[in-house]
């Protein structure tokens, strides 16, 4: 398919020039290319500081694979970057094994970077991980929630329920909030206290559980326990070590029931999710039916989309509510 795939990148680039300009010093990671939103299907790419990732979805993909490397020599030199590298989802990947068939420490272009990478954004710092894995650590689609739920967050209760790298933990301690973080993963958990070290906070004075997030609203409800802002961010669909299985289509009424209970009375609820079926409205009505046994809830307009995530095809959904 002949498509001429330097005047996109160009338009996408030029799209962004006024984000660029306003985050200088500020934030370093952006979206830079969406797929078929902006004209090349399959390909998305990310900036990192001076690492650019490339994620090409096999299934999608319709350029020829062997424009790739002319496309991240591309890149390197419109964003100055130190190197360029790819992450390919085949179109199966139920039985897909992490190796450098998929992704590789070796730059597709440029010089190999160091394995952990720090970046930073609206001024605090993140540990990302360019290629030892399909995600790097920090969804750049939050970067608005982020920045909102923070900046109302001082001197409040905060739970993270999925809590990954601990992103929203960071920004809301930042500003002075007593963050708990919750996921299944140490690994993630050990991550996320690196990432309160860069940014000069002391995570001891903060929680991170390792657990699964049903079985840690069940016993905080059991205690009695409240925050002032729960914030939810569940994978549509994961899977275990042990085997278990969560779904958000089939596990969100219990988790809308587990949660309700646990946001104190003037406090919020913010729920976020990357589920292709749901856009926001629809989750905002999943959302209300199942609070509405907790106490009466007033919804709050959540942020608008980050100006480099405009043109995506499936956006994060997003509900905010406060109970009353």
């Amino acid at each position: 398919m002949s498509i001429n795939w330097e005047f996109l990148l160009e338009k996408a680039l030029d799209r962004r020039q006024k984000l660029f300009e306003e985050s200088a010093g500020l934030t370093n990671c952006f979206r830079l290319f969406n797929g078929a939103a902006e004209g090349i299907a399959g390909l998305v790419v990310e900036q990192f500081s001076d690492v650019i990732v490339f994620q090409v979805f096999e299934s999608e993909y319709q350029l020829e694979s062997s424009l790739l490397k002319p496309i991240a020599e591309w890149f390197l030199v419109q964003r100055k970057a130190h190197c360029v590298y790819q992450k390919t989802f085949v179109r199966d990947r139920s039985h897909q094994t992490a190796g450098s068939e998929y992704y590789s420490p070796e730059p597709l272009v440029g010089s190999p970077c160091e394995p952990e990478v720090v970046v930073q954004e609206n001024g605090l710092f993140y540990e990302i991980h360019p290629f030892s894995g399909y995600s790097t650590g920090l969804f750049l689609d939050q970067r608005e929630n982020r920045k909102a739920l923070a900046s109302g967050s001082a001197g409040k209760k905060v739970l993270n329920l999925f809590s990954y790298t601990c992103g929203f933990s960071v920004a809301c301690a930042s500003q002075g909030a007593e963050t708990t973080s919750v996921d299944l993963s140490k690994k993630y958990l050990e991550w996320g206290k690196r990432n309160f070290e860069k940014n000069h906070i002391d995570w001891v004075r903060h929680q991170f559980v390792a657990a699964d997030s049903f079985e840690f609203l069940r016993r905080a409800e059991k205690k009695g326990q409240k925050w002032d802002l729960v914030i939810v961010d569940p994978p549509s669909f994961s899977r275990t070590k042990q085997g278990g299985v969560f779904s958000l289509k089939k596990d969100y009424s219990r988790l809308f029931r587990a949660v309700g209970p646990l946001v104190s009375t003037g406090g919020g609820l913010f729920f976020s999710c990357n589920l292709s079926e749901w856009n926001s409205k629809i989750l905002g009505e999943k959302i209300e039916q199942h609070l509405a046994d907790f106490g009466q809830w007033k919804r709050q307009g959540t942020p608008s989309y980050p100006n480099d995530f405009e043109r995506v095809t499936t956006p994060i959904s997003q509900w905010m509510g406060f109970k009353l």
